[in-house]
């Protein structure tokens, strides 16, 4: 046996081989899977701000204004929320829609709103601190809009939910569910 080369035995080199390719293949998925989780776990740092309490009413008769079918959210404490920071989610009976890119340079609502198949949402009546270049949404302050009389949208006696979403967080502040009243 003198005689007889050492060289290596191909056999012991499959399962090295073989281990490395898996501790890669570990390392890579466990990188992928923490970039992912850093990724999301920044979404979680945005705060929705507290509205404690809130009211609104609907008048479907003519109202100061802007005129019948008004609605006003009225903010009754917490916290502090920029105009900018906010939309409108209207649900209606038969359809809904939303007011976005607020505020508003006067009393119309932007061209971005024109995504209400059903028009329900008046494009010329927005008043309160979403109106004239907005103003921070505070307690005793008030979101108002007025919904398209001329559609039939709504009856008095129907029941409309009114949502104020934070855009950044995209967090409910509050909801309202309202009986149209004469």
């Amino acid at each position: 046996m003198a005689g007889r080369d050492l060289h290596c035995d191909p056999r012991g080199v499959s399962p090295v081989i073989g281990v490395v390719l898996m501790l890669s293949i570990t390392v890579l998925l466990a990188g992928t899977v923490g970039g992912v989780v850093l990724t999301a776990s920044s979404d979680l740092n945005q705060r929705t701000p507290t509205v404690a309490r809130s009211t609104g009413n609907f008048v479907t008769g003519p109202s100061g204004g802007c005129g019948g079918n008004t609605v006003a959210v009225r903010h009754d404490g917490g916290d502090s929320v920029p105009a900018d920071e906010l939309e409108v989610a209207v649900a209606l009976p038969d359809t809904d829609a939303r007011i976005v890119d607020l505020p508003v340079s006067g009393t119309a609502l932007s061209a971005s709103n024109t995504d209400d198949p059903a028009n329900v949402v008046y494009d010329y009546c927005v008043g309160g601190v979403i109106a004239n270049g907005g103003q921070q949404w505070s307690a005793g302050r008030a979101i108002t809009f007025q919904l398209n009389a001329g559609g039939g949208t709504v009856e008095p006696g129907d029941t409309i939910e009114i949502r104020v979403v934070h855009t950044p967080s995209n967090g409910v502040l509050a909801a309202v569910e309202l009986t149209a009243r004469r």
